[in-house]
């Protein structure tokens, strides 16, 4: 059974969710999405869909854009997304006739005209069933009304494909290319910056070639204090990194999901060729058109060749080879004029009409040798020329449009500044040409990086005007949607342009399939004429009376083979009829075979010269079709090659882009506190002047009075403001919000009132506040002051072992031996040992102090030790336990408990180690205002285990952590109208300013699980993840964590098991211990979760970078 990716509900909520991207604005988004879904379901029965989707995404796009060659790129992009499914071809027929309008071409006219005839075929419009056997009367009107449109279209179609030759060309204006420059509109700080440039031209030259020096240092450092957030920090810190290793700024990246990264442009066009369809080879070798060598090109375009005296020639060859070989190859140019000469003004006249383009000669493949020409005769070099003027030099195709629409968009963001480091990588060297001239007169394109010692490189280097500031203030130049995925660069026309990619190699797929048929026919007809040959050697030795026409034998030979019915029949009864036909050109529309028997049957006494005379005009004429099939190829595949060159441009993604948005804002903070300085510094000293002056003209001691007035002077003149730039960067530095998930809650450290703790897609989960949870403690432990020095764990060890098996809470159980197994937890509680003595004299339950005490001297490693303590933990807070079996409950119980451990110096354990402070912002895409939630504390994330297993089974080789971000896209938050807002829903980013020690995930079952599924779950997990792709700001260089323990439900909701990572191996501890059973690695693990039907609820991570 063919399978439908919108049986599965993840798949169609992504499609749906794409849709929704795309009509809130955020076209790349939903591109993406739906990029994504094809690569994976490209071959499903209902992969129509997605190509529909994507047609009219990119239709809407065309219709919104105002410049003509980037509309005419989405236009061409969405007839190409129509072209991949045949039912689509009634929408395709139109989007390839409004093709050939805006280009007044032919070429279009004729493939929408193929395609409505196929649309008339389609018995049905695109529904979710197979087939319809019994159109209902709606449908049926439907189909009256697509078929009536489709004849509409054919009639218009081969009315403009008759007027042709009168048609003047493509509508759309061919100017030249034109590169979109950043507009250099006036800016309202434009004031501020006047005196920023007076500053500037009275600095000292030195000054000013040390400016161009940016250290490295001092640049992270501003990155770090001016409230950047943890993508700027990181994206800065890769860059540097890449720079120093790669010497290069650009990079080529495959924008598809594969995300490919490579260091050249045809490493790039390679992958794409070989990966991404965008290059058409025929099954065989020898099928494939050639080129001639541009060796060959650059000696035939000399024009200056003579007529060879072919008989002198030939006598030359003979007697003199030695000396022809010699002068033929000094013949660079490929024309030696030691060829005899003829004297033949006409064939004169013939070769120097050979003077015709280059490209012409290429695709032509005219002759085999350069020399051979001069020997021809008149009438074969007019063959030649008559050949010459059928070829096409140029296709009417829209490559030129598509061209320049990328030199458009790549006109926006192409960075023209030089950036080099120092020899030990501590400094930035600017380009020191923005000394002297504005960036708009020079351009570096390769982003090649150089290493020069300042002191030498700005030594000599001019320096004139105030262009640097323009430079500097030009928030025109830069991305402002930094720091979104580099895959998001361009993708809208990146994808335009592969689409053109396509769209040409499928038409070159065509083209090579008409030549091969052109082809097959070629060799029917040789079979042919070889069947006369050979009758024509047999009747060497009969009587002439035995001799079997031409006509007849062939009429015998179609009658014997037509029964096998085959490809290679059915040319041979085509080329054999049009022979007898005398037909002008070859017949490739396979007729039916028996009406063509009965035409050879009436004409086989058809005489030999005229088979004979048939069968040689069309061999000339199948010959001549083949070569300009092949030149047409090869337009064809130039307009794909010229695509594809476009289609790696966009490729490219220059590091100076990020570069430059963190790089400006610091320069002028820089030259802004410069400025700042030198006004505040000649105010101190005009104060100072003055006051030396008073004294001089002072003729009596100075009363002291007068000395405070002028500190107050000089106070105020110190006050005196600076330029400020905190608006400056904020439009420099623009954030792209990424959607998040519902969270673990718990309780603030001052809160009083309840909240909820455990936040899900099906629900929350209220817990005790701390107030409860420390009036809990108090009751279950009247011996709360234990005296400093004492040590209840081993009195309390000997009443507590009889209780131990009365009362058993697996979830407790398991959840505790989790929690205890984080290498981080116990690092904590050892380095403060001491707090566990200073803890006896404060709020905290026994049984929690003897845990933890057992935890730092390792005797909860002893046997019965832990039983004990568990029993002793369960019953001292059973109320507060309550004795759930659900394991989620039960961890936010066990950290809200720990959380009495603190002291007033700094903040509790499970506040360090397991809280997760976050707010959620959201940025309405309607009404673009911002909302902030309230700041949140949490444990972690809470997420469907359906959700996840779906979402795997659907990508494949996709990440656990990525699978996260995919699920939390859907989450969005109102914009409150009451507040101003608008009302409608949006997306909404989760932020965190630290990241926690150690960070939980919970995942929600439905408990009815299969072994499968619970299997199919557990591999969609990852022992590593990178949280920076589930939060936005705030988070550190190295955001990479580790799952060390998880906590799992079996069959029975009372059964859990706790797997710890001990020693480089996963261990399956027991019930009331630390000893375990040995599972192996992470493969193990899955098995072990599928075979046992356990289903991890709890997984907890800890920070590599704190492990290491």
């Amino acid at each position: 059974m063919d399978s439908s990716f919108m049986e599965d509900d993840e798949g169609a909520q992504l499609l749906e969710d794409a849709q929704k991207l795309f009509d809130n604005g955020d076209h790349i988004k939903a591109l993406e999405i739906i990029e994504d879904l094809i690569l994976v379901h490209g071959e499903d029965i209902t992969a129509w869909r997605l190509h529909i989707r994507e047609g009219k995404m990119f239709d809407d796009l065309a219709k919104k854009t105002e410049d003509p060659d980037v509309k005419f790129a989405y236009f061409l992009a969405s007839a190409e997304c129509f072209s991949e499914d045949g039912t689509l071809s009634p929408i395709c027929a139109s989007s390839l006739f409004l093709l050939g309008q805006m280009l007044g071409s032919v070429l279009y006219y004729k493939k929408s005209l193929k395609k409505a005839k196929q649309g008339l075929s389609v018995n049905s419009l695109p529904s979710k069933s197979d087939s319809v056997a019994q159109l209902s009367l709606q449908a049926q009107r439907e189909l009256d009304k697509k078929n009536k449109a489709l004849l509409s279209l054919i009639n218009d179609a081969e009315s403009e494909i008759a007027s042709s030759k009168t048609l003047v060309g493509s509508t759309v204006k061919n100017t030249k290319p034109k590169v979109v420059e950043s507009k250099k509109s006036q800016d309202p700080r434009e004031d501020a910056f006047k005196g920023l440039r007076s500053y500037w031209v009275g600095l000292d030259v030195k000054i000013k070639r040390d400016f161009m020096k940016v250290s490295i240092a001092k640049l992270t450092s501003f990155v770090e204090g001016v409230g950047h957030y943890k993508e700027e920090r990181e994206v800065l810190e890769k860059v540097l990194t890449s720079a120093k290793e790669d010497r290069e700024w650009k990079f080529w990246i495959c924008r598809t999901l594969c995300s490919r990264k490579f260091s050249s442009a045809e490493e790039c066009k390679n992958h794409l060729e070989q990966q991404h369809a965008a290059d058409f080879k025929p099954s065989s070798e020898k099928d494939i058109v050639k080129r001639i060598g541009k060796d060959w090109v650059r000696k035939i375009i000399v024009g200056s060749w003579e007529p060879v005296d072919a008989v002198a020639a030939t006598e030359m060859i003979k007697n003199q080879l030695a000396d022809v070989k010699a002068f033929a190859s000094k013949a660079k140019n490929g024309w030696s004029k030691e060829w005899p000469l003829a004297v033949d003004e006409e064939r004169t006249k013939h070769l120097g009409k050979l003077e015709v383009s280059e490209q012409s000669l290429v695709d032509s493949r005219l002759v085999e040798t350069p020399h051979s020409i001069c020997f021809l005769e008149s009438q074969e070099l007019t063959q030649i020329l008559e050949f010459l003027n059928h070829i096409k030099c140029k296709r009417n195709d829209g490559t030129d449009l598509v061209c320049r629409a990328v030199d458009s968009v790549l006109g926006r963001t192409r960075v023209k500044e030089k950036i080099d480091f120092d020899p030990q990588f501590s400094f930035l060297l600017l380009d020191k040409r923005l000394l002297k001239i504005n960036d708009d007169q020079f351009d570096d394109d390769e982003g090649t990086i150089n290493v020069f010692d300042p002191s030498v490189h700005y030594a000599k280097a001019p320096v004139h005007g105030d262009d640097i500031i323009s430079w500097l203030t030009d928030y025109n130049s830069v991305d402002k949607t930094f720091p979104r995925p580099i895959r998001e660069h361009n993708l809208d026309i990146w994808l335009a342009v592969l689409k053109a990619v396509k769209f040409t190699c499928r038409t070159l797929g065509n083209k090579y399939a008409k030549k091969l048929q052109v082809v097959d026919y070629d060799a029917a007809l040789t079979d042919v004429e070889n069947m006369c040959v050979r009758e024509n050697e047999r009747r060497r030795n009969l009587p002439e009376d035995q001799w079997s026409r031409y006509a007849s034998l062939l009429c015998d030979v179609c009658e014997e083979r037509v029964p096998e019915n085959s490809l290679t029949t059915k040319l041979f009864v085509c080329a054999v009829r049009d022979v007898f036909e005398g037909a002008l050109h070859p017949t490739l529309d396979f007729l039916d075979l028996e009406d063509c028997l009965n035409f050879i049957r009436e004409h086989k006494s058809l005489s030999d010269d005229k088979v004979l005379q048939a069968i040689d005009l069309l061999k000339s004429v199948v010959t001549q079709k083949v070569l300009l099939m092949d030149t047409k190829i090869l337009l064809i595949d130039n307009s794909r090659m010229s695509l594809l060159n476009n289609l790696t441009r966009l490729s490219a993604f220059d590091n100076r882009t990020y570069i430059l948005q963190l790089l400006k804002p610091f320069l002028l903070n820089e030259i802004v506190n410069m400025e700042s300085k030198a006004k505040s510094d000649a105010a101190e000293a005009d104060l100072l002047n003055e006051l030396e002056k008073e004294k001089l003209q002072s003729k009596e001691k100075p009363q002291s009075k007068e000395k405070p007035q002028s500190k107050k002077r000089r106070d105020r003149s110190k006050k005196k403001p600076s330029t400020s730039i905190s608006s400056l960067l904020d439009k420099t530095v623009e954030h792209k919000p990424e959607s998040t998930s519902p969270s673990l809650r718990t309780v603030e450290e001052d809160s009083m009132e309840p909240e909820d703790a455990l936040a899900s897609e099906t629900g929350r989960l209220e817990i005790s506040s701390k107030t409860e949870i420390q009036e809990e403690a108090t009751k279950d432990d009247p011996d709360m002051h234990s005296r400093h020095g004492e040590d209840p764990l081993s009195d309390h060890l000997e009443s507590a072992a009889g209780e131990a098996a009365a009362r058993y809470n697996s979830a407790l159980d398991m959840t505790l031996k989790a929690l205890l197994s984080i290498k981080i937890f116990k690092e904590d509680l050892m380095q403060n040992s001491q707090q566990i003595q200073d803890q006896r004299q404060e709020q905290v339950p026994t049984a929690l102090q003897n845990l933890f005490t057992a935890v730092v001297s390792e005797a909860i490693q002893d046997e019965g030790v832990y039983s004990c303590l568990l029993s002793d933990f369960l019953t001292s807070q059973e109320e507060f336990l309550s004795m759930s079996s659900d394991a989620a409950k039960v961890v936010v119980a066990v950290l809200n408990l720990w959380r009495c451990w603190k002291n007033p110096e700094r903040e509790s354990l499970v506040t360090r180690l397991f809280t997760l402070v976050e707010n959620k912002r959201m940025s309405c895409r309607k009404c673009r205002r911002i909302t902030n939630s309230p700041v949140q504390s949490s444990y972690g994330i809470v997420m469907a285990a359906d959700s996840i297993r779906e979402l795997k089974c659907a990508f494949g080789n996709i990440k656990f952590v990525d699978i996260l971000k995919l699920i939390r896209l859907g989450y969005k938050m109102l914009c409150d109208n009451k507040k101003g807002g608008c009302g409608k829903k949006s997306y909404v980013d989760h932020i965190i300013r630290r990241c926690p020690p150690i960070f939980t995930i919970v995942l929600e079952w439905e408990k009815s699980e299969t072994e499968k599924e619970i299997s199919e779950t557990t591999k969609a997990l990852d022992w590593e993840i990178d949280i920076s792709r589930l939060y936005e700001e705030g988070l550190e260089t190295n955001t990479n964590y580790r799952l060390v323990s998880m906590v799992g439900c079996g069959e029975g909701e009372e059964e859990h098991v706790c797997l710890a990572y001990e020693k480089n191996r996963w261990v399956n501890l027991r019930r009331e211990c630390f000893a375990g059973e040995d599972v192996g690695d992470w493969k193990n693990v899955v098995r072990f979760c599928g075979e046992r039907k356990v289903r991890p609820e709890i997984l907890i991570y800890e920070s590599v970078r704190l492990m290491a």
